[in-house]
């Protein structure tokens, strides 16, 4: 039996999803504990790993990975990989393209509306019997006619334009490269530098890689360039945001909410500046998983799998942020 390696740990439903999915003559592995230590020894023995984005796996690990044929992501973000080693060791590597972006774009417009709405203020009020309904609603704002800045336009951004259109606002975008007029125009979207869609945009939506030029992208004087009770919401990488930046704007009102999907800690510390802020809503990078989402990751990386020990997969010679 082949052995698949996972790095991520699955209990209850999830773990009965992933065992439904696992390819006949196969068996799966969990680390004994979600450690680089404890990958840098149980690496030995697989021949596929199935890699969540959390572990880092380093030089330390791959020197060991003396079976392995090919990793697969669950998902697809590639920076907690040493893609050069990958390189150089010649190992394969698959990320499930597209697969989550529905759900990621449906988390992120839900955090949108939430932060307009003061969602989870209201809702608490509401549970304490405090029924203010004029008060607390002339407090809240509608999306239709704000401008929307969206950081990067890979599929997860091009599926929030698409729920976007329904609202009638603004989108301004940043990106590697310039989409397409017909895109633009059906969207109602500007191309714009860094400095311009801070300064103009009433909500900004950080759907970056995150990478030497956007880690700590948000931070004391990117926010100070932003119009006053602005709304920030990331559901990319928590690396991208300054959470002190951020907690101070907060704090300050420059920045009226924000809504995290992703900390620069995970789980988040007892320290995490955002922890008890009232107007920071927080969720457990859990953007990317829905019932619907979680299926389609399994199914499709076990498939990869066995396509790819079957010699139907063709290999990836160029490793880059899809």
């Amino acid at each position: 039996m082949k052995t698949i390696l996972l790095t991520n740990l699955y209990k209850s439903e999830p773990l009965k999803i992933v065992q439904s999915q696992v390819p006949e003559g196969f068996t799966i592995k969990f680390l004994t504990e979600q450690t680089e230590r404890c990958l840098i020894e149980e690496i030995k023995e697989a021949d596929y790993m199935l890699a969540g984005g959390r572990l880092r796996i380093g030089v330390e690990a791959l020197d060991n990975a003396v079976k392995l044929r090919m990793i697969q992501r669950t998902g697809v973000g590639l920076d907690a990989i040493d893609l050069d080693v990958l390189r150089e060791k010649n190992i394969p590597l698959y990320v499930n393209q597209g697969v989550n972006s529905q759900s990621v774009a449906e988390h992120t417009l839900l955090l949108i509306l939430s932060c307009l709405r003061r969602l989870t203020e209201i809702n608490a009020n509401t549970h304490n019997g405090i029924w203010k309904k004029q008060e607390q609603g002339v407090c809240t704002h509608e999306l239709r006619g704000k401008t929307v800045g969206i950081i990067g336009m890979g599929n997860i951004a091009q599926c929030l334009v698409n729920l976007l259109s329904g609202f009638g606002v603004t989108i301004l975008y940043d990106n590697i490269f310039k989409m397409s007029d017909e895109f633009e125009k059906q969207y109602n979207m500007r191309f714009v530098s860094k400095d311009e869609l801070f300064a103009s945009s009433d909500i900004i939506s950080i759907n970056c890689a995150l990478t030497d030029e956007t880690k700590n992208l948000i931070n004391r004087d990117t926010i100070a360039g932003m119009k006053d009770g602005v709304i920030i919401v990331n559901t990319a990488r928590g690396q991208i945001v300054d959470s002190n930046a951020v907690a101070e704007g907060l704090s300050s009102g420059k920045i009226a909410f924000a809504g995290l999907d992703v900390h620069e800690c995970e789980p988040i510390s007892e320290d995490y500046p955002l922890k008890n802020v009232s107007n920071a809503i927080l969720t457990p990078h859990i953007g990317g998983v829905t019932y619907e989402s979680f299926f389609n990751m399994m199914h499709d990386a076990m498939r990869n799998i066995e396509l790819f020990d079957k010699g139907k997969l063709q290999k990836i010679e160029q490793y880059r942020y899809l």
